[in-house]
């Protein structure tokens, strides 16, 4: 005997009639009205969208000092000195070395690539970096790494914040005899000078008083911490009161040969010294 039986629309009224029904004839079947909670998916969940994954800029300790000497056309090298900040301000060093006198200084601020691997500098090239584990490789214009025979000279490596300085453009260690203070030449008989160690220390004479303190260098940033002298009278005008505030100012230096330059961002060179016979130190 066979049984027909019509469900109209989708309505679970008449398919729970239609299960009393089969199950009254003695067949058994599953029926299509189980709970929404129980029913197979005919689609596959909508899955939880996926953590983003670590790139330099969120799972590398960048902020810090690097530098690197890359390949220059008419001189020995290009001595690059780049300062990254935990809030996206940079300094930037260039040092083309036996052609220029001083360092170019050039700062401001650094934005991350959309996948968080790359900088890029708002200077005039638009200077761009691969950011890697403690180190940086300067890309071509393009954001492309640079091939060749000289590409594992682009890179820039990290600097251990407590090593003082590099060997040949930033070493300030020894004594230093004053020559120009804010852009105006100093008799140097007056012996004023500033005397740096490696350890940090810092002493000299102001053409009145002693001077002693400490310093911090990293790269081509300096900064003094605080500084004391003795309190003697000065019987005559003295420069001191102008290189206690020039000391103050300052935050950069650049060495070109024998002479010193403190510097406040790129402005002209606030004071010069030029460095003493290893006899007179």
């Amino acid at each position: 005997m066979r049984y027909s039986v019509s469900l109209p629309g989708n309505s679970c009224h008449f398919k729970k009639v239609f299960y009393l029904f089969c199950a009254a004839t003695g067949i058994f079947m599953l029926t299509a009205c189980q709970p929404e909670s129980t029913r197979p998916a005919s689609e596959p969940a909508q899955q939880q969208s996926p953590t983003p994954a670590d790139t330099s800029q969120n799972a590398l300790d960048w902020p810090g000092s690097y530098q690197g000497v890359i390949p220059c056309a008419d001189c020995p090298g290009i001595k690059l000195t780049l300062q990254l900040q935990a809030d996206q301000r940079y300094q930037l060093s260039r040092y083309y070395q036996e052609r220029a006198d001083e360092p170019e200084q050039t700062e401001g601020e650094f934005s991350w690539s959309s996948d968080g691997r790359q900088i890029t500098l708002d200077d005039a090239a638009g200077t761009q970096f691969l950011v890697g584990e403690n180190r940086l490789l300067l890309l071509d214009p393009q954001g492309q790494r640079i091939d060749g025979e000289l590409a594992a000279q682009y890179w820039l490596d990290k600097q251990d914040d407590t090593t003082p300085a590099d060997a040949d453009s930033v070493n300030i260690a020894g004594k230093w005899q004053l020559t120009e203070l804010q852009q105006q030449p100093v008799d140097t008989d007056n012996k004023v000078f500033l005397q740096f160690d490696p350890a940090g220390r810092v002493t000299g004479y102001t053409g009145c008083n002693s001077l002693t303190g400490t310093y911090q260098l990293q790269g081509s940033r300096l900064r003094f911490g605080p500084l004391a002298t003795t309190r003697r009278a000065c019987l005559e005008e003295t420069v001191e009161p102008q290189l206690l505030d020039v000391l103050n100012k300052v935050d950069n230096i650049s060495i070109a040969a024998d002479e010193l330059s403190l510097n406040r961002a790129r402005m002209a060179p606030l004071a010069r010294f030029s460095r003493m016979p290893a006899a007179e130190q």
